[in-house]
């Protein structure tokens, strides 16, 4: 499997058990459930299947927070260039912002809409009775629940829906793993769902899609647990050229503090329809491998594209090919983690660039010593035990980590690692010839990970049995 891990959005063309075999057996990691598409009983009908294939899966709940979709009325507008399209505010209108019916307060006269990531653009020509009367500048055809971007314009809709809050509620209730929040603008934005999920172990992505959003990526990263650079959004909300660099400073950003970043939309987009990349999306993939990202994302490609074991299948080939030219590095500027754990961090690279290192092992509790290291890009692979099954599949969303459940814990030392080891081999993640270094904490109340061992793993097993 590639180290650069693989997310699939899961939807029609994804929902057969069999294809969802298929790509999970090729390398999906994270399963991505679009809550603008879906409600709490296709939330839970989703889950079970994918449940009933591997337990290992980490599931993604994407709330839609701030973005703002149209609602799903019966048939296609079909539109030319002059045309006059009027967007409402409720129900008894054909055309409204379903998730955010107050749109027409933020808006004036010669404000644009972008609609569908940009195939369609609307001029706001007046506001009366709660109506957004526009004139079509490009598109030709408007189609039901598509996004409505409002490029330079700051909203002021709340960060959740009671959409969100009601699906939120159940994934924790249900244990899934991640929420990605839509359009996060702040801090606030992240601390809102944070209030939701409040005694769960659910790990938040927040997703950056608009200008407030790259303004405010220091703060997001900080609160947030993971980013997701939404390109698709983003190429409509700020010039497009200026993406490249984007994305290459919020990975450099996120491999500082050692948080996952997912680059996300637009990575196969032709495989919708063609069971083969173009050249320039085998390029662009790769391209994020070699900036440093955590995840390559999928959407339309596996949630209604017809190629979607293709898709998945040319993400895994392009990843492992491209991971052979990620060097191990160590950043200028410090993370921002405890300096103990940075420090053994950097002792781990040196280390597995100085011997012939096969295997990391990691004895990390919660998965946060796990993706220090991954941060470093080691040629290795690295090996987490955790102390939970959510800990395991969360390291899912981890650069380079493979990760299983340890939940017993040595106080001695020798035979604390020996379990760890053999642990390791029962699973078969390493064999006896392997040379590893194991790290872990010194006792089970460390909140530092202070301990390096290296040695084969046959020797280190016998540890238990002199």
């Amino acid at each position: 499997m590639p180290k650069t891990k693989i997310l699939c959005t899961i939807g029609p063309a994804t929902w057969d058990k069999e294809i969802l075999k298929d790509i999970i057996k090729n390398g999906m990691a994270v399963a991505r459930i679009n809550g603008a598409f879906a409600d709490v009983t296709e939330l839970d009908r989703v889950a079970k299947i994918i449940r009933s294939i591997s337990k290992d899966v980490a599931l993604m709940l994407d709330i839609k927070g701030t973005e703002v979709r149209l609602n799903k009325f019966k048939e296609s507008l079909i539109i030319k260039k002059g045309d006059k399209v009027i967007i409402g505010s409720g129900r008894e209108d054909k055309i409204y912002p379903v998730t955010y019916p107050d749109l027409y307060r933020d808006l004036k006269q010669g404000d644009n809409l972008v609609i569908d990531d940009g195939k369609v653009k609307l001029t706001v020509v007046d506001i009366q009775d709660k109506k957004i009367h526009t004139k079509v500048v490009e598109g030709n055809e408007i189609s039901p629940g598509k996004s409505i971007n409002t490029p330079g314009i700051a909203l002021s809709n709340p960060a959740l829906t009671e959409i969100d809050k009601e699906q939120m509620k159940f994934a924790v209730k249900d244990n899934w793993d991640f929420v990605a929040a839509s359009f996060v603008r702040s801090k606030k934005d992240i601390e809102a769902v944070k209030s939701e999920l409040k005694g769960s172990l659910i790990k938040i992505f927040a997703k950056v899609e608009d200008a407030q959003g790259i303004e405010n990526i220091d703060e997001i990263i900080d609160v947030a647990d993971g980013i997701i650079i939404a390109r698709g959004d983003l190429g409509v909300e700020i010039p497009f050229e200026k993406i490249p660099m984007i994305q290459k400073k919020i990975i450099t950003k996120c491999l500082l503090k050692a948080k996952p970043v997912v680059v996300a939309t637009h990575m196969l987009e032709s495989m919708i329809e063609s069971p083969v990349a173009t050249r320039a999306e085998i390029n662009d993939v790769a391209n994020a491998v070699f900036d440093g990202s955590d995840i390559l994302w999928l959407s339309a490609e596996s949630s209604k594209g017809k190629y979607p074991r293709e898709a998945v299948k040319t993400l895994k080939q392009v990843a492992i090919e491209a991971e052979k030219y990620v060097l191990p590095e160590i950043l200028d500027g410090e993370p921002e983690i405890n300096p103990i754990t940075v420090a053994l961090a950097k002792g781990v690279l040196d280390i597995a660039r100085s011997l012939p290192i096969d295997k990391i092992v990691v004895a990390t509790g919660s998965g946060k010593t796990a993706r220090i290291i991954s941060s470093f890009r080691p040629k290795q692979p690295i090996i987490a035990l955790t102390s939970n099954e959510t800990y395991k599949r969360q390291l899912n969303a981890t650069w380079g980590v493979k990760a299983m459940v340890m939940e017993t814990v040595e106080s001695d030392r020798d035979k604390a690692i020996s379990k760890v080891v053999k642990k390791a081999l029962e699973e078969k993640l390493v064999k006896k010839s392997d040379l590893i270094l194991v790290v872990r904490g010194t006792t089970p109340s460390s909140q530092n990970t202070n301990s390096l061992e290296v040695g084969i793993v046959g020797e280190m097993i016998n540890k238990l049995t002199d």
